[in-house]
Formats: C-alpha cells, structure tokens, sequence
C-alpha cells in the first residue's frame, strides 16, 4: 500500500525531495504503477463526473424556470379572457335591460291601444254610419277609425319586435355569463398550474443548493482545496460556458432575416440605423456580447413569496464594448419621436426595477413580464396589448441588429410558434434590457439573452 502511495505520488510530482534518499527502497512493480495510475484515472473521473453533475443542475433549473414562465404567461392569457369575457357579460346584460325596458314600453303602449278602442265603443261600419249626423260625419268617424287601427296594429308590432329583441338580448346575456364562467375557472386552474409550477422551483432549488453544496465539498477533497474555491471556480467555469451559449445563441438568431409584421404592420426598414437615433448615447449594442456580471446563486435563489394574488372570481468578465457607430444621416421628425416614445418607455420601466413580481400583475402592487412591458409604452403613449404572445402579433418587426430603447424582445419555447411565446423584455440599450423575470426574482436590468429568442424583435 505504501509503494503505491509513493508511485501516486510519483506520479503526480508531488513526491518530496526528502524522499531521495530511500534508493535502497525495492522499485514499485507493474502492479504498483498500473494501481497508481488507476487511482489518477479514477479521481480525474470522479472531477469530471462532479461537474457534469453540476451542469445538469443548471439545466433542470434552467428547464424549471422555463415552466414557471410559461405557466405564468398562461395565467395573464386567461386573466385577460376574463377581462374580455366580463366587458362583452356586462355589455351583455346593459342591452338586456335597455330591450326589457322598451318591451314595458311597448306593452304600455299597446294597453293605452286597446283602451282607446274600448272608449270609442262598437269599432264597426254600421256604428260609425248610424252615429254620424251627415256624409261628412261619416267620413271623419271612418278617418277617426282608420287611425286607430293604424295605431293598435303599430303597437301590436312594436311590441313584438321588441320582445324578439328583449328574447335576443336575454339569450346574449345568457351565453355571455356562461362565458364568463368558463373564462374565470380557466383562469383559476391556470392559476393553481402556474403556483405548482413557482413551487416546484423552489423546491428544487433548494434541493440543487443542497447537491450542489456536496459536489463543491467533493471537488475540494478531490483536489485539496477549499469549498468557496471550487465554488467560484465552478461558477467561473459555468459562467464561461454560458457565455459561449449565448453567443453562438446570438450569432444564430441575428443571422436569421427579419419577417414582416404578422399583424399587417411595418417591418422594420433594413436600412434604418440599428440605434436611437435621436442621441448616441442609447445606441444599440446588440451585436456585441453583452457584458454579464458575476451570477450570485444565493441572490437568484427564489425568496419566499407572499400569498399570491387569487385568481379573478366573480365579485463575472466583462467582454469590450465595440467601436461606436458613425453617426446615421438625418432622420424625419415622426422618426425621432417614436425613439423618444422608446426612451421614455425605458425610463418608466428603469423606474419600477426591485418591485416584486406579481402573478398577472399590471402594477398593483407589482408586474409580470408583459404587465412591466405595456405599462412602460402605455405611459410613453403608446398603446399596446396586455399579453407577451399578443404582443408579438400586433407589433411592427425588427431585426437584432436595428434594435433601438423601447423594443421589445420575446422568448418562446418554440421560436418559430409565436403562440408558445413565454416571457418578454424591453430592449434599454447597451446590451441590456428591463424584465420582471418570475416569481422570487424583481423587475431588474440585465443582460440580453439570446437564447430561445423569437427570430425578430418588435417595435410598437
């Protein structure tokens, strides 16, 4: 055992000098050296299955996340069917009572009808001859009899008509509060989705924190080491590997040509400037790397989380930044002011970075991601619509490269479907942007990502 000890340490030059003088020891045997070489092999293994341990942590925390945003964009959809649900129900019910009005008004006035004809006495021919002194009293009495009947058969109408409309409007009502329920209990199991998902993540958070601690502590005793240095280097090592992903992640979607606005609207003329072109300061970084600073675990970690909002019921290297861009030509007035629109959208949502994440939240008290994102371009006057996937449609497209402050930039699950869009983010220039990420995590600025972006931008 010992001679084996002494080849490892041979081996792997560490064997002391003091140990020169031992020639008269008997020389290691093949079985020795064969041993020594085993046990390298065996801890180089052992490194290599530790960190690959470690990468899969951040995959399945990764893929976890990817739920949780998911599940919540899918929540804000269905908060929004019922918003759209409730205003057809009340719509609805206001033509309801506006038609069961005017059917008591029609029936009114067929009663003052037929009360009229039982006050003029026997309606017939003969009476109206028989009661008339001359031909003139004949004609006026037949004239005076025409016009009631014009009236009685005119109220009879009427008030078939309106009770047609007042069975209509009631049948609209009917189907618009079934609507409406169907609207809320979506909402609600997409609610209780998206908690089992936020829960789940934080679970397994916790649990990869634990794996994780375990895994720093074996590289350490691998090595000889300590914990926190195989902690920052395997944050190092992890960060650098993140950043070759969201390069080629980058170099793929910039390189992919900017679709027309599916919605009708303007793509994005492929020669505007890619910046803000109102001031040099906000100019575009996009192509560049984006710098990325060293990623705090503990901070990113999922924090407790209040009692969520209940469903709707009824009542660490920093890469160089590029060369500037030669300054673009003169550009129109209209040009100008929808930069500034974007700037001022920024700067609203700069303004509520460290709120909290809210479910669905529109700011009251917090945001989800499109909530941060319309209420920004709401308050530059611009407005747009409440969702990320809707978002998408009804926006003008840009490519990467022209992007500008005030753009929204979209991430899906399958980018070539924009109905699996799941988050959203608004471009603030420099390379990064402004999110309200997921439950735990606050509205923040931080770097692009690139990866599972949509293969353009969008411009409102």
């Amino acid at each position: 055992m010992r001679a084996t000890a002494v080849v490892a340490a041979a081996l792997l030059g560490v064997l002391p000098t003091a140990a020169a003088p031992a020639a008269s020891a008997d020389p290691p045997s093949d079985d020795d050296v064969a041993a020594a070489h085993a046990a390298v092999d065996a801890a180089h293994l052992d490194v290599a299955g530790a960190q690959h341990r470690l990468d899969a942590i951040r995959g399945e925390l990764a893929q976890a996340e990817v739920v949780v945003q998911t599940a919540a964009e899918d929540y804000a959809e269905a908060r929004e069917g019922v918003r759209v649900a409730r205003e057809a129900a009340d719509d609805a019910a206001a033509r309801a009572d506006r038609a069961r009005q005017a059917q008591a008004e029609a029936r009114s006035a067929l009663a003052d009808a037929y009360r009229t004809t039982a006050r003029a006495g026997d309606p017939s021919p003969l009476a109206v001859v028989a009661g008339a002194h001359d031909v003139d009293g004949v004609v006026a009495g037949g004239a005076a009899q025409r016009a009631v009947d014009r009236k009685n058969a005119r109220a009879v109408t009427a008030q078939a008509d309106v009770r047609a409309t007042a069975e209509n409007a009631d049948a609209r009502w009917d189907a618009a509060r079934t609507e409406l329920a169907e609207a809320k209990e979506q909402a609600r199991t997409a609610f209780e989705a998206a908690q089992d998902a936020a829960a789940t993540l934080t679970a397994r958070t916790a649990a990869a924190e634990d794996e994780r601690d375990r895994l720093y502590a074996r590289l350490a005793q691998l090595r000889s080491t300590s914990v926190e240095l195989e902690r920052e280097r395997e944050q190092a090592r992890q960060e650098q590997a993140e950043r070759a992903r969201e390069r080629a992640a980058r170099e793929a979607v910039v390189a992919q040509p900017t679709p027309g606005d599916a919605s009708g609207g303007p793509a994005a003329d492929a020669g505007e400037p890619a910046d803000d072109r109102a001031t040099a300061d906000d100019r575009a970084t996009a192509p560049a790397d984006a710098p990325r600073e060293p990623r705090d675990e503990a901070r990113e970690r999922p924090a407790a989380e209040p009692d969520p909002a209940p469903a709707p019921d009824p009542e660490p290297t920093r890469e160089p930044r590029p060369d500037p861009r030669p300054e673009p030509p003169p550009v129109s007035g209209v040009e100008q002011g929808a930069a500034a629109q974007g700037r001022e959208a920024v700067a609203w949502a700069r303004s509520k970075i460290g709120i909290a994440y809210q479910w669905g939240g529109t700011g009251n008290p917090g945001y989800d991601c499109s909530g941060l994102t319309s209420g920004a371009w709401n308050a530059a006057g611009v407005w747009i619509t409440r969702t990320s996937r809707s978002q998408y449609l009804s926006v003008g497209k840009v490519s990467y490269d022209q992007l500008r402050p005030g753009d929204l930039i979209f991430y899906a699950n399958d980018t070539s479907d924009p109905s699996s869009i799941r988050h959203v983010a608004i471009y603030s220039g420099n390379g990064m942007m402004v999110e309200a990420p997921r439950p735990g995590i606050a509205v923040r600025e931080t770097p692009v990502r690139w990866d599972d972006a949509m293969p353009s931008a969008g411009r409102p």
